[in-house]
């Protein structure tokens, strides 16, 4: 049990250090020598774990959207904080993880690879779905639009703002006018939540861990 607890860490620690190396210079530059150095791992040992570069880089975007999406459901599941900033912290969590950093566009232009398939459009709709159904539990009035809708308009909003912004506060900052506004439109209507519709899929950019 101790060797196989050993060998997730270093995993867990090579796929940490690949998701920098892939961002920084892109898919198609990055060797699995570079890897290799990053996570100060020999070549050998780093074809143990994987048997390729798409192979690699397949379980390197993996890993980070399930720490994404790990991250969301949790903020979304915070007993103790109102829906507002529920929503808040799992659009930060899903969508500024690298806001403001070295890597960021990188990151972005990485879920756009072929070689991830439907993988990114995958884990998309988990993340709205999940926003979706935290609009649905709270129960609050939102005029004439679905808990659907309203999660697909805060993902785009923070999408379109992250590489607008200086930072990761400020960042926040805009999320929270946009979950007030999203919320609270049309409150004096006292028209109930229903159940979102489910359009077709779209690829705008995420940042993901």
């Amino acid at each position: 049990m101790g060797a196989d607890r050993r060998s997730g860490n270093r995993r867990e620690h090579v796929l940490k250090a690949a998701l920098t190396v892939f961002a920084t210079f892109g898919y198609r530059k990055t060797s699995m020598d570079a890897v290799a150095r990053a996570a100060d791992i020999s070549r050998p040992g780093l074809y143990f774990l994987f048997a390729d570069k798409e192979e690699l880089f397949r379980e390197t975007m993996r890993h980070a959207l399930d720490g994404a999406l790990r991250d969301v459901r949790e903020a979304l599941a915070a007993p103790d904080l109102p829906v507002d900033r529920r929503l808040v912290n799992a659009l930060d969590a899903y969508l500024g993880r690298h806001v403001g950093t070295h890597i960021s566009e990188g990151v972005d232009a990485l879920l756009e690879q072929d070689q991830l398939d439907s993988m990114y459009d995958d884990y998309r709709e988990l993340f709205i779905s999940a926003l979706a159904e935290a609009v649905m539990a709270a129960e609050e009035p939102t005029g004439p639009v679905t808990p659907r809708q309203i999660a697909e308009v805060l993902h785009a909003a923070a999408t379109g703002w992250k590489h607008r912004v200086a930072g990761r506060t400020e960042f926040t900052g805009m999320l929270a006018s946009a979950v007030s506004v999203a919320l609270r439109q049309d409150l004096q209507s006292g028209v109930p939540v229903t159940s979102g519709r489910r359009p077709g899929q779209q690829r705008p950019n995420s940042v993901v861990d």
